[in-house]
């Protein structure tokens, strides 16, 4: 008889505690930050260039929350490469503002569009940034690597007595 009375006791209080909370939990409120996503960052650097030749590229990185850090940086040269720089890997974190060096080459002529984009410590990425046009043409011989190569090819041409 006593186990019936406390189960029944047991019962009630459990039902009484569920319908109060659900009677209160409109008054409940949970604080969810609301995290946006970083800006797209802005690229610059040189245009055009050489082919095999490291050109300096400068990416400054951006975030509307201005809290957050920024994890990851992914950059599209436009060649069918994409690289990911880690900022919390080998460094600090950037912050809304920070401007990371990174160099490339490519090692065909033709048009490229480089773009990048960043993520955020919430593992949010943002959008692509606005495209980068750079062209890089054919490897310019000059006059004077021309003749040596041909000096060199002919050794004896210069030797005639």
């Amino acid at each position: 008889m006593k186990k019936k009375i406390l189960l029944t006791f047991f019962c009630m209080l459990l039902f009484s505690t569920s319908v109060s909370f659900l009677v209160n939990a409109n008054n409940i409120s949970t604080t969810f930050y609301d995290n946006n996503p970083p800006n797209p960052p802005i690229v610059e650097g040189p245009t055009s260039g050489s082919i095999d030749e490291y050109y300096t590229y400068s990416i400054t990185v951006s975030d509307p929350d201005y809290d957050d850090l920024l994890l990851k940086i992914e950059i599209d040269w436009g060649d069918g490469t994409t690289n990911q720089i880690c900022g919390s890997c080998t460094t600090q974190p950037w912050q809304s503002g920070d401007t990371e060096e990174v160099e490339y080459r490519w090692s065909k002529e033709g048009t490229y569009s480089v773009t990048a984009r960043v993520q955020d410590e919430y593992a949010l990425w943002g959008e692509w940034s606005e495209p980068l046009v750079v062209t890089m043409p054919k490897a310019k011989t000059n006059l004077f690597s021309l003749i040596q190569m041909i000096r060199d090819l002919l050794p004896n041409l210069y030797n005639i007595r």
